[in-house]
C-alpha cells in the first residue's frame, strides 16, 4: 500500500488558493476609468486628443471607445467643425462589464474673423440680369448679418443689384465684427448689351471651283453666284437687329477639300429694290478674309470658326441715307477643289462638295448716336503681281497706285486694307515674307511684313498631314521664317486712321519692292476701301 505525503496535499491545497485570489483580484483590478483631454477649449478645426486611463494607473486609449454626443468617433483625436459644446465619454470593455469614463464638455470657439472676401455670381452678366453678392469670412464661415453691400459707394437694400445701363460698376461689403468694421477688396461688375446673333448663311455648301456651276436647290432668299460664291440680301429686320458694336463670324466645315484654300466675305451694295447681278452691284467691298485649314472631314475637328470685328459695317448698314440708296446683299466665298480629297479622303471618292459655310452676324440691343456715313471702294480683290501688266503699274515691279474721288469731304476716317501673298510654287510668295509699303496721298501711312506670329494655334484645326505643319511643332522662330498667314486663321484686316479727308481725288498705292513671283507665278490680292463721318 502507497503512503501519500501530506506535504504535497499541502502544496496542492496552497497553490489553488494562491491561483483563486490571483484571478479574483485581476478581474476586480479595473473598476473605473478616467477621461483626459489636451485640450479642453479649441478653436473649430483644431485638434484635441483623448487619454484613458484605468484606476490601476493603467493606459488604456488603445483598447477603448470614445464618443462625441452619443456618437462613435473612430480614433481618440476630435476636430470641431463648428463651435459650441461638445460631450465627450469613452468606455472600456472589462470582461463582460462595459465601463464608463466621467464626462467631459469639449467646449469649440469659432475662428476669429481677421478680414471678408466679396464675391460676385457671375461678374459679368447682359442687361436685364442681376448680381448676387456674398461675403464669406476669413473664417471661411458664409456671413448674412451685419453685412452692407454697395456699388459704386452706394449701399444696397439687399445682397441683389440688377443694373439698368451696361458697363462697369465697382462693388465692396462691410461687416461688424462685433464693432469692429471689416471692409472687402472691391470687385468688378461688368454689364454688357444683351448679344444678338443674325445667321445670314447656314451650312450652305461650296462645290468644286473650276467645274461647271451646279444646280442643287439653295436655301430660300439666297442666290449662287458659282460654286464658290453665295449671295443673300440683308432684310430689314436683320439690320434693326445690329448695333453700333458688331463681330462677323465665319464657320467652315470639312467636306471634300483637304487643303488650304482663300476665302472672303464681301458687302455689294445694289440699287434699291433691283434684283442682285453683277451689273446692279454699285460698290463692293470685302470685308473679310481667312484660310481654310487642312481638313479631312473624317477626323475632329471638322470646322473652324473665324471672327472679324466690324462695327464700321454697323454705321453703314443702319445709315439711312445709304439705306435709301442700296440694298446690301452679302457674299461668302470660298473656292476649292476636290481632286486631292478624291484619292487622299475616305468617303469622297467621286465627289464635288468641298467646303460647308455659315456666317453671322454678333451685335448688341445697345442704341446709340448714329452719324451720317460715306464709303469710298478703293480696289477690291484685284491681284497685284510684277509680271502682267494688269497686276503693276510698271511690268517687272511690283506696284500699284489707285487715284478716286471722295464725293464729300469725312472725319474721322479710315483706311481698310486686305492683303494676303500666295505662290505655293517652290520659292513662291506664299513662304517668303516680304515688306509691303502702304502710301495715301503720296505719303508712306505704313510699312509692315505680314505674318510674324506662331501658328501652332492653328495646328488642332489642320488634321489632314501637310507640309506647313509637317509632324513636329514649330518654333515662333521657325514660323517667322517663311509664315505669311497660318491655315485655319483669319487675314488680318489693317486699319489706318486718316482723320479728315476732303472731297476730291485722292491715291492710294501699295509697294512690295523685294516681291519675285518666281516662274511668273503666285498673287497678293488687294483689297482697300475708305469709310467716314459725314
Amino acid at each position: 500500500m502507497k503512503i501519500t505525503s501530506t506535504r504535497f496535499f499541502t502544496f496542492i491545497a496552497a497553490f489553488m488558493v494562491l491561483l483563486s485570489c490571483s484571478k479574483d483580484e485581476d478581474e476586480a483590478g479595473i473598476s473605473s476609468v478616467v477621461l483626459s483631454a489636451t485640450a479642453t477649449t479649441v478653436q473649430v478645426g483644431d485638434m484635441t486628443t483623448f487619454t484613458l486611463l484605468a484606476n490601476t494607473n493603467e493606459d488604456v486609449t488603445s483598447t477603448a471607445t470614445f464618443f462625441v454626443d452619443d456618437v462613435e468617433i473612430p480614433s481618440n483625436t476630435f476636430s470641431p467643425t463648428e463651435a459650441g459644446e461638445y460631450t465627450v465619454v469613452a468606455k472600456y470593455l472589462s470582461g463582460d462589464e462595459t465601463i464608463v469614463s466621467n464626462t467631459l464638455i469639449i467646449t469649440a470657439t469659432a475662428i476669429p474673423i481677421t478680414g471678408i472676401t466679396l464675391n460676385a455670381t457671375p461678374e459679368i452678366i447682359e442687361i436685364g440680369e442681376s448680381f448676387t453678392l456674398s461675403v464669406v469670412a476669413s473664417n471661411q464661415a458664409q456671413l448674412t448679418t451685419g453685412v452692407t453691400y454697395f456699388v459704386n459707394d452706394t449701399p444696397l437694400d439687399s445682397n441683389v443689384f440688377t443694373p439698368t445701363a451696361t458697363g462697369t460698376y465697382t462693388a465692396k461689403a462691410t461687416f461688424d465684427n462685433d464693432g469692429q468694421l471689416l471692409t472687402s477688396p472691391e470687385v468688378t461688375l461688368t454689364v454688357t448689351a444683351v448679344m444678338t446673333e443674325v445667321t445670314i448663311f447656314n451650312e450652305v455648301v461650296f462645290y468644286d471651283g473650276y467645274a461647271a456651276t451646279v444646280n442643287e436647290p439653295v436655301q430660300p432668299g439666297m442666290i449662287r453666284k458659282s460654286n464658290a460664291s453665295y449671295v443673300t440680301k440683308l432684310t430689314p429686320t436683320h439690320i434693326a437687329s445690329l448695333s453700333n458694336k458688331l463681330k462677323l463670324q465665319v464657320t467652315i466645315g470639312a467636306l471634300c477639300d483637304n487643303y488650304d484654300r482663300i476665302g472672303g466675305v464681301f458687302v455689294n451694295m445694289v440699287n434699291k429694290g433691283e434684283a442682285f447681278s453683277e451689273d446692279n452691284v454699285a460698290k463692293r467691298l470685302e470685308v473679310g478674309r481667312f484660310i481654310t485649314p487642312f481638313m479631312n472631314k473624317n477626323i475632329s475637328p471638322t470646322q473652324v470658326d473665324y471672327l472679324f470685328e466690324t462695327d464700321n459695317l454697323a454705321l453703314l448698314f443702319n445709315d439711312p441715307a445709304i439705306n435709301d440708296m442700296y440694298d446690301f446683299w452679302i457674299e461668302l466665298n470660298v473656292f476649292g477643289v476636290p481632286y486631292a480629297a478624291n484619292e487622299q479622303v475616305a468617303g469622297c471618292s467621286g465627289r464635288n462638295d468641298v467646303f460647308e459655310g455659315t456666317l453671322k452676324f454678333i451685335s448688341t440691343d445697345e442704341t446709340y448716336e448714329h452719324t451720317n456715313q460715306l464709303v469710298v471702294p478703293i480696289v477690291t480683290y484685284k491681284e497685284l503681281k510684277n509680271y502682267d501688266t494688269s497686276g503693276t503699274d510698271i511690268l517687272g515691279e511690283t506696284v500699284r497706285t489707285y487715284t478716286f474721288n471722295v464725293p464729300s469731304s469725312i472725319t474721322n476716317a479710315k483706311l481698310y486694307v486686305i492683303t494676303s501673298n500666295h505662290g505655293a510654287n517652290a520659292g513662291g510668295e506664299e513662304y517668303n515674307r516680304r515688306e509691303h509699303f502702304i502710301y495715301f496721298d503720296g505719303s508712306l501711312t505704313d510699312m509692315y511684313v505680314p505674318g510674324g506670329k506662331s501658328c501652332e494655334p492653328f495646328r488642332m484645326y489642320n488634321t489632314q498631314p501637310n507640309g506647313i505643319y509637317g509632324p513636329n511643332p514649330r518654333s515662333l522662330a521657325q514660323w517667322q521664317s517663311f509664315s505669311n498667314w497660318c491655315p485655319g486663321d483669319i487675314i488680318p484686316i489693317r486699319v489706318y486712321e486718316l482723320d479728315n479727308v476732303n472731297q476730291g481725288s485722292h491715291t492710294f498705292k501699295i509697294e512690295v519692292p523685294d516681291a519675285e513671283f518666281v516662274d511668273d507665278q503666285g498673287y497678293i490680292p488687294v483689297s482697300v476701301y475708305i469709310q467716314g463721318d459725314l
